[in-house]
């Protein structure tokens, strides 16, 4: 997409007023279009942020259909003129984080809201140096991790802030522009047929897991170490490419990927659409655990990225306690789409007791999705 050259001031001031109707601190969202000459002229459906900003798959919904699939499979489906709108209380629309562009692939436009008004409009684009820059990012915030010694976590440190210093200049202003008003597109966009297979997994190879965990118990501290696998006609899970260490109770996205792929200049969606194997399983290891996963195991593997992730518990001293593989299934995705109407629902609550209702639904929604993880053989 080349240079976008403005935004209608409709659009604007419909996610300005929409933000301020709703306070709280709590964000819009949208995805725009842009037009032939350049300017963000269309947009679809509004879409209100609740307990974890703007809900993805609501989102996408408005767009495309979301039924049965992944985020990837349903940002796979946006026309090449999409771009990602957000409001930003309490900000200015300045962009200091690749993120958002690293994830949607696509340019990103925040409108900052503040003093009960339009504070700024900017935007930031897709660009391969970005996509680096988040690499760096990740890999610095493990280094903390490997030092030794307080000079060289300053050291570390000192990098981290350097890179800060970077993001400063990834975003620029973007000019808003009086334009005719437009009917909010609720077309169903799925210009791009792409699915990726679900299927049944049956077992882990032995050798993959061992390598695993025994790197996990080498670099200590309760850190995670992951792989990519790929399923077999058997159903079962076999190494490709290299293991990675990640953090304590998690790798990495990018990182993760770069243990089977060149992720060099690749943002996470050209990195898990395009690169990563249709037939990839996520492994990684639960230092201390039994391999039972959470739903941010859930999110991390196929609710995000469409494939399945198994999770090999170990002991201290390598002993494998078990493993278990969440799959890609309609019963997952029913709970992602149930859990983000209750992050809108908390705010509507009026009683302590309806409040409470979506807390302990909440909960039990998080219950389930440990619920989907299946033992699997090690052999």
């Amino acid at each position: 997409m080349n240079k976008v050259k403005g935004i209608a001031r409709y659009l604007v001031n419909r996610l300005v007023e929409r933000t301020l109707n709703l306070s709280q601190g709590r964000n819009v969202g949208c995805f725009a279009f842009v037009d032939e000459d350049g300017y963000i002229a269309a947009h679809g459906e509004l879409v209100d942020g609740g307990l974890n900003g703007i809900p993805l798959r609501m989102l996408l919904g408005k767009v495309t259909s979301m039924k049965g699939k992944s985020l990837i499979e349903g940002l796979k489906q946006l026309p090449d003129n999409t771009v990602f709108i957000s409001s930003r209380p309490g900000k200015t629309g300045l962009i200091t984080d690749v993120s958002g562009v690293d994830f949607f692939n696509l340019p990103l436009v925040n409108i900052g809201v503040k003093n009960k008004g339009l504070a700024g409009v900017g935007i930031i684009y897709p660009k391969a140096e970005y996509y680096d820059l988040a690499t760096k990012s990740e890999e610095l915030s493990l280094q903390t991790l490997t030092t030794c010694t307080m000079e060289e976590e300053k050291e570390v440190l000192r990098q981290t802030n350097q890179l800060g210093f970077r993001y400063l200049d990834v975003g620029e202003e973007l000019e808003i522009v009086d334009l005719p008003e437009m009917p909010v597109v609720k077309k169903k966009f799925n210009g791009r047929d792409w699915s990726l297979p679900r299927r049944q997994v049956a077992s882990l190879d032995g050798d993959f897991a061992q390598q695993l965990v025994s790197k996990s118990v080498e670099i200590g501290q309760g850190r995670e170490v992951a792989g990519i696998g790929i399923l077999d006609d058997e159903g079962r899970v076999r190494p490709h490419g290299r293991v990675v260490a990640g953090g304590i109770g998690f790798v990495p996205a990018r990182l993760m990927a770069s243990s089977a792929v060149d992720i060099t200049g690749k943002s996470l969606y050209e990195i898990y659409a395009e690169l990563v194997d249709p037939q990839a399983v996520i492994v990684h290891t639960h230092p201390g655990g039994t391999g039972v996963m959470h739903v941010g195991d859930a999110q991390a593997g196929p609710a995000t990225w469409g494939r399945p992730i198994i999770a090999v518990g170990h002991s201290k001293d390598g002993r494998i306690t078990g493993a278990t593989v969440i799959e890609t299934t309609d019963q997952l995705f029913d709970l992602a789409d149930e859990d983000e109407r209750l992050n809108l629902e908390f705010f509507e609550a009026e009683t302590p007791e309806t409040e409470a209702e979506i807390r302990n639904r909440k909960f039990a929604i998080a219950q389930e999705y440990t619920g989907l993880c299946k033992t699997i053989e090690i052999n």
